[in-house]
């Protein structure tokens, strides 16, 4: 990924008349007017010698050649069970050797991908499956019963029932993904077909919370997903791209498309984040490009074995998703910095993808100049914009623009302004060197090791305890971690003084996924702080929990009681 070179001469323009930062314009190199399938297979005929990707749990790699051969197996048996262009497939998997051909083949036949978290609940499954409607499921060996439960809520008329496979399943019981695989005899005869105007085609229906918290389906165009690869060059070296991220998240998905379009090897595990695994693709697979949150890049430099690794393949680590600490970045990059590598911080949003990544310089406490192709403005609450080094909330468009959410008009329009910009929800400042700041979400969603948290969905679940008389849920900074993690705040009622911090805890992790437990502790006050009007004042709740922490030894005193 040649991506410094590429952009070093570029500068964003800051338009005085109409308040508005215009990004540099950059050219495609492929067709935007083509579909993914079209360029996909175009490229993987030209070198069919070369690596695509390599599994690292078992070490195998796999050609152009092979990569082609099963997307266009998997792309004609899907064909011939019936699926066809517009039906929705949703993919609930982690990375695994044939999940990266699945998901191309899908592409390629215009049958839209919507990649869901294989830790999600059956709640979680469910929000997603009752809002697509997909006409095939695939899921994994060890989330079988969790997305069939789901499916079950979902769909109550049984002869109704998508299909649902199971990729690398030794069970007997199941409808095995790589049955779609058999031969076909006319793998060689395959094209991929033209789709139609690749500007309203959808590609993918990637997941986001956006501002109200309940899951999303982020509308993703065929166009839209050729104009991520802005940035990439085909190296005759090839990179090798690393990320535990599933297709569920945008980096995910993004590494998915990367191999394509800078000729890079994609490694992928099917573990979640682990320090060994990390240090084994550094180490034994030279990664030079890798993508973490905030998180995991401080578990790996608290480990014993980050003094004596050898960095030296690192070209970018890039991180983002949540606040990054300077102190962070800082130990990241006097131990990348020796062997030529860099920490770049960026910001990305689901329904915008990059808007800004510091891929020259960095800047303390900036994100990064702004990304090519897109316009950003800063407005203040009642809309007016705002100009250089004053803070609000940050609007972008970019050149293929916001599809909206799938089947959500109302939420769509709630997030796109009157001139088209997406509504980021993040209070942020653009400064003189036309560097983006951002100091502050506006809305209420936070993240815990990059899983989007609803407070709503949490303190709907604690209301129900009896006992609770309000209750105020908030994201509280771990600096040790490097992310945000859950608290809640609790008014008990009059006759609830048993209630206990333990128990709350209980009952909330009986029933939400691993990511939303109350890691950051469950405090009981005398009232939460709130405005005239009676709404509750997050922030100060925030504030509240972290005087608390500071003055742990005085909790009683403070009225306070924290487990």
């Amino acid at each position: 990924m040649q991506w410094a070179e590429a952009v070093r001469h570029l500068k964003t323009v800051y338009d005085t008349n109409t308040q508005t930062w215009h990004s540099p314009s950059v050219k495609l190199l492929f067709n935007p007017e083509a579909s993914l399938g079209q360029v996909m297979l175009e490229i993987l005929l030209r070198s069919p010698d070369r690596v695509m990707q390599r599994d690292m749990d078992t070490g195998r790699s796999m050609t152009y050649a092979e990569f082609r051969t099963r997307l266009v197996r998997f792309a004609q048996n899907l064909t011939a069970n019936g699926v066809r262009q517009g039906d929705v497939v949703t993919l609930a998997n982690a990375n695994s050797e044939n999940l990266a051909p699945l998901a191309c083949a899908l592409l390629t036949i215009g049958a839209p991908m919507n990649p869901l978290a294989p830790s999600f609940n059956e709640d979680d499954m469910a929000n997603m499956l009752r809002t697509t409607k997909p006409k095939l499921v695939f899921c994994d060996d060890n989330n079988y019963e969790v997305v069939r439960n789901a499916l079950e809520k979902v769909v109550t008329d049984k002869d109704q029932m998508p299909p649902l496979y199971v990729l690398e399943s030794d069970r007997e019981d199941v409808k095995h993904a790589e049955d779609l695989l058999k031969e076909t005899g006319q793998e060689e005869n395959f094209a991929a077909p033209y789709l139609g105007d690749s500007h309203k085609t959808l590609a993918g229906i990637l997941c986001s919370s956006g501002s109200s918290g309940v899951h999303k389906g982020v509308r993703m165009t065929h166009a839209v997903c050729v104009h991520k690869t802005t940035m990439f060059r085909f190296s005759s070296v090839p990179t090798v791209e690393f990320t535990f991220s599933s297709l569920y998240w945008t980096t995910g998905f993004t590494f998915l498309l990367g191999p394509f379009f800078s000729g890079g090897i994609r490694l992928f595990t099917r573990n979640a984040f682990n320090e060994d695994d990390l240090f084994t693709a550094i180490e034994k697979h030279r990664a030079t490009v890798i993508f973490t949150p905030p998180a995991s890049v401080s578990a790996m430099l608290a480990h014993p074995k980050t003094k004596s690794a050898d960095f030296s393949s690192v070209r970018f680590w890039i991180t983002g998703g949540s606040y990054v600490p300077e102190g962070l970045r800082d130990r990241m990059d006097a131990l990348l910095a020796p062997t030529g590598g860099r920490l770049l911080n960026g910001i990305g949003p689901t329904e915008t993808g990059l808007i800004a990544i510091d891929l020259v310089r960095r800047k303390p406490n900036a994100i990064g100049p702004l990304m090519p192709n897109i316009m950003v403005r800063i407005v203040d609450e009642s809309g007016t914009r705002l100009g250089v080094g004053e803070p609000g909330e940050l609007l972008v468009k970019s050149v293929e623009g916001f599809g909206g959410y799938y089947e959500n008009e109302e939420a769509t329009a709630q997030a796109i302004d009157a001139d088209g910009f997406f509504r980021t929800g993040d209070v942020a400042y653009i400064d003189e060197d036309s560097y983006l700041y951002v100091v502050d979400r506006q809305k209420d969603i936070f993240k815990y090791r990059n899983y989007q948290i609803s407070p709503n969905d949490l303190e709907a679940i604690i209301s129900r305890i009896e006992g609770v008389k309000s209750v105020c849920v908030v994201g509280i900074p771990d600096a040790e971690s490097a992310t945000d993690v859950p608290a809640a705040a609790i008014v008990r009622t009059g006759d609830a003084s048993a209630l206990e911090a333990a128990q709350v805890r209980t009952i909330v992790d009986a029933q939400v996924s691993d990511f939303k437990r109350l890691r950051g502790g469950v405090y009981f006050v005398e009232e939460l702080p709130k405005t005239h009007s009676g709404k509750i004042l997050r922030r100060k709740v925030t504030e509240m929990i972290r005087a608390m922490n500071q003055h742990q030894q005085a909790s009683e005193t403070n009225g306070l009681d924290k487990c």
